[in-house]
């Protein structure tokens, strides 16, 4: 395999970290990633809870000393949204944030002139897992497809949670040809029905005004911890599973929008 360190070393302040802090707690993150003056990322990342922090980051060498974080409420970070699609169709937002163009982060080219085949090698640059430190996976694309209107792309590679939003890069051009979407895990929808079930539970037993004891133990916090555990185990099998399979939109859908041709 050729070396990309140069080339990574080039364009690493341009992808971005984005956290969302309630209470100094991280409980969501994503990645996405700078071009013509705009943070582009997934709708899905875009969209965060109302109390929470925003913390951009990115990291202009590879030691983690270098990380440097712009904060901003969420209320400043939705105003900053300049167009994008809902996770059900193109999944993308243009954030135009002032804080970003001032850092002098490197530029993405948005690869409209190459065409993704498969077979084509690929790389993908984010954060994935929570990790603060920028993470670079390789790949190929191994299918292309269509679903409803968007153009998918199906890839070999490393994809994990937090990847989402980061750039699909064909490696020949050094150019984004895609945004990276999701992983591929295995796990179908009736898991998501486990999580809502779960969620539901924890509810209903949080909100009941019935106190049970039994032995000195107040039954309805043990079922209240029991389904909290189930949970968390449940997150943590999501988490790891993953087929080696990830999807990106094309960027097409991004290069299509008014910016990109002023």
């Amino acid at each position: 395999m050729e070396d990309y360190s140069e080339y990574i070393a080039k364009v690493r302040s341009g992808v971005i970290h984005i956290e969302y802090l309630v209470q100094g707690n991280v409980v969501a993150s994503g990645s996405g990633f700078f071009s013509k003056g705009h943070l582009i990322t997934n709708n899905h990342v875009f969209q965060g809870p109302n109390n929470a922090t925003v913390n951009l980051s990115y990291q202009p060498n590879q030691e983690i000393s270098s990380r440097k974080t712009i904060e901003l409420a969420y209320s400043e970070f939705r105003d900053s949204f300049v167009s994008g699609s809902d996770v059900n169709n193109y999944d993308f937002a243009l954030l135009d944030i002032k804080e970003l163009c001032a850092e002098g982060l490197y530029e993405f080219e948005l690869g409209v002139d190459i065409s993704p085949d498969v077979g084509k090698p690929i790389l993908l640059l984010g954060y994935p897992l929570e990790h603060k430190n920028l993470t670079c996976h390789f790949g190929m694309i191994s299918s292309l497809y269509v679903s409803g209107q968007t153009n998918i792309i199906q890839i070999d590679a490393s994809v994990n949670q937090s990847n989402s939003g980061g750039p699909l890069i064909d490696i020949e051009s050094g150019k984004v040809i895609g945004i990276v979407t999701r992983k591929g895990t295995g796990l179908t929808k009736l898991f998501d029905q486990l999580l809502n079930i779960l969620d539901q539970n924890v509810s209903f037993l949080t909100a009941s005004q019935a106190v049970v004891h039994v032995g000195g133990v107040n039954l309805i916090e043990a079922l209240t911890a029991g389904q909290n555990q189930i949970k968390f185990l449940a997150k943590e099998i999501q988490r790891s599973a993953n087929v080696g399979i990830g999807y990106a939109f094309s960027i097409q859908h991004v290069a299509d929008e008014a910016i990109f041709h002023e």
